[in-house]
């Protein structure tokens, strides 16, 4: 070895780069062919950066040394690091076809597969690359990460493990084997792996990341609030923490807060459909529709197929009572709760059908398909027949109504029946045309089936008291609560001369013995072990003087049965209950008790309490 590359090599090797590339430099003026010094200098622009320079200069060794498949492998180094990969590829290919054993070289190849997504190329090269150097932690390590990719998550854990067992300190392979977790549905010892990883690496960035959309989405979102604060504090322009970290504050109500966060996200990044999906949710959950579909719109700019982004839009154009443009992006529920479900038959779309048949499915909750019924006596009209599949627990109360409207009404689970065409129970106003102002007021009023008239006929007691239903909790919705606590209740409570009739049929343990004890005990009325169906409750319903209830079936089937209804209601509602107004197109005997803001339940049990003094 020449002395003067002697000694570049010897500062190169101690870290001294300037001495090396001035040393390098100096052994190519004397012999610009000499391979070891463009070699070394090309590793050495490598090291820092110059990635172009260094490619050209390996390149040049390589030309003047074909078969060094060293020189190969460092090239093909430098093209992966400029975006190469192709090239690269290329390159580490050669490498193993001059040493077909060379681990460093397979290595990097499943590197340079795996950066375009070739991860079943990437597998193979690293399972190479540990058939020779069997404890090789980056290998292991590389290995999980590619089989995740393929979704083969339990061998990726494996793999996983197995490095940390040669390498326990390695934060890279815990935050790893902490998304194979997540992927097996153990997310606490994903926690526990991602919560290693920042013990070991406190600025690692994918580590805090991924520990807070795991929080978040096992519930812990004031957890995940801290988490997502921690990546923005190392990366503040990221849009997908700015956008975890309003999701995380949305499902905790804290809407206002959320806000300026998904703000940021697109302002940072303004082809970011799905931050502009969340700025939407948000806008609508502080009752701002408008901005809300303006929100929408632009997602869809970005991603027309995005249905989430189709379906809210839909729903807050619903809320403006814009029953032209919602109608049809309501549509998009079908793809995201029901995108794999068969279809029986073709799909109707409100055209006359003569003599054929007609299968009208309802969908989504009781509460959807008491509102929705009243659309199908019209449906009939345009059909020679109409079967009409509802859930189980209303057959009985629907069936007198079906009989009359000359519908055949069978229960969900059964066999499939024999249909010409289908449409789902919230598409007809779709098919029919409606708009806000044709909306059918009510259907031909429920009859109680005379068995539960009689099974439930002086049940309430004598006629003293006013007898007002009560329902206080349904189901609590990502962005909206359908669900208030007991305790809330006491100004009602608190009235004189009402017996309270609790129309829940389930009570959590908590409930139950919250009404016992209460010093009021004697004005609530349980019947929770004796309503079996809906019919049992419309014939309870039946003999009241009025019902208090949050949005939930009973109130659709108080309404439907035009029983005075006190709906207390969310500061951004349900679409159904549109905005503003105290009175609903839907059911004429609702009074519609609105939060003034987010949270103000206060307030909205206030003004029923008064509502009901006055009464």
């Amino acid at each position: 070895m020449e002395p003067v590359f002697k000694h570049a090599y010897a500062a190169h090797r101690d870290g001294r780069l300037d001495d090396a590339a001035r040393g390098y430099r100096a052994m190519l003026d004397t012999n610009p062919q000499h391979v070891d010094a463009l070699h070394m200098l090309g590793v050495l622009h490598h090291q820092q950066g110059q990635h172009h320079a260094a490619a050209d200069l390996v390149q040049r060794a390589a030309q003047l040394r074909p078969n060094d498949a060293t020189l190969q492998l460092n090239l093909g180094n430098a093209l992966k690091a400029m975006g190469q990969f192709e090239q690269a590829i290329e390159r580490f290919r050669n490498a193993l076809t001059l040493a077909p054993e060379f681990a460093l070289a397979h290595y990097n190849l499943g590197n340079a597969y795996a950066a375009i997504g070739r991860h079943e190329d990437a597998a193979d090269a690293f399972q190479k690359s540990l058939r020779l150097q069997p404890n090789d932690v980056p290998s292991h390590n590389n290995l999980g990460n590619a089989l995740h990719a393929l979704g083969q998550h339990e061998a990726a854990a494996a793999s996983l493990r197995r490095a940390l067992e040669l390498q326990p300190q390695h934060a890279g392979a815990h935050n790893n084997l902490g998304m194979a977790l997540n992927a097996l549905n153990q997310p606490s010892l994903a926690i526990e792996h991602f919560r290693t990883a920042l013990t070991l690496q406190p600025q690692f960035i994918a580590a805090h990341f991924n520990l807070a959309n795991t929080l978040d989405a096992t519930g812990h979102h004031q957890q995940a609030v801290q988490a997502f604060e921690a990546v923005l504090g190392l990366q503040p322009d990221l849009p997908l923490a700015l956008r975890g970290l309003g999701n995380a504050l949305a499902a905790l109500g804290q809407h206002s807060e959320a806000l300026p966060h998904f703000e940021r996200a697109v302002g940072f990044e303004p082809c970011f459909a799905p931050g502009w999906l969340s700025l939407g949710t948000t806008h609508q959950a502080l009752g701002a529709p408008a901005a809300a579909v303006r929100a929408f719109d632009q997602a869809l700019r970005l991603e027309p197929d995005y249905a989430a982004a189709h379906l809210n839009r839909a729903l807050a154009q619903l809320t403006l009572g814009d029953f032209k443009r919602g109608l049809p992006g309501y549509e998009w529920r079908l793809a995201l709760l029901a995108p794999t479900a068969p279809q029986p038959s073709p799909r109707w779309h409100g055209e006359p059908l003569g003599q054929r048949t007609l299968l009208i499915q309802a969908e989504q909750g009781f509460g959807d398909t008491l509102q929705f019924m009243r659309f199908v006596p019209l449906a009939a009209q345009r059909a020679g027949h109409v079967i009409l599949e509802v859930q189980p627990a209303l057959v009985p109360l629907l069936a007198p109504a079906a009989q009359q409207w000359r519908v055949t009404l069978i229960a969900q689970g059964g066999p499939q029946p024999v249909a010409d065409r289908h449409c789902p129970l919230l598409s007809l106003p779709l098919a029919l045309g409606t708009t806000l102002d044709t909306l059918p007021p009510h259907t031909a009023q429920l009859s109680i089936p005379p068995s539960y008239r009689r099974k439930w006929r002086g049940s309430l007691g004598g006629q003293a008291r006013r007898k007002i239903g009560l329902a206080w909790s349904g189901h609590i919705h990502q962005h909206e609560t359908r669900s208030l606590p007991l305790a809330a209740l006491e100004p009602l409570f608190a009235l004189s001369g009402i017996d309270w009739i609790v129309l829940q049929p389930n009570l959590s343990d908590a409930e139950r013995s919250a009404l016992i004890v209460h010093q009021r005990a004697a004005s609530f009325h349980r019947f929770e072990r004796h309503i079996h169906d809906f019919a049992d409750t419309a014939a309870i319903i039946a003999q009241l003087d009025g019902v208090v209830s949050i949005d939930t079936a009973i109130a659709h089937l108080t309404g439907t049965l035009r029983v005075p209804l006190w709906l207390m209601l969310p500061f951004a509602a349900d679409w159904r209950w549109f905005t503003d107004s105290s009175r609903s197109p839907w059911y004429a005997s609702a009074r519609l008790v609105r939060q003034p803001r987010p949270g103000a339940w206060a307030e909205v049990v206030e003004a029923v309490a008064h509502a009901l003094r006055e009464a």
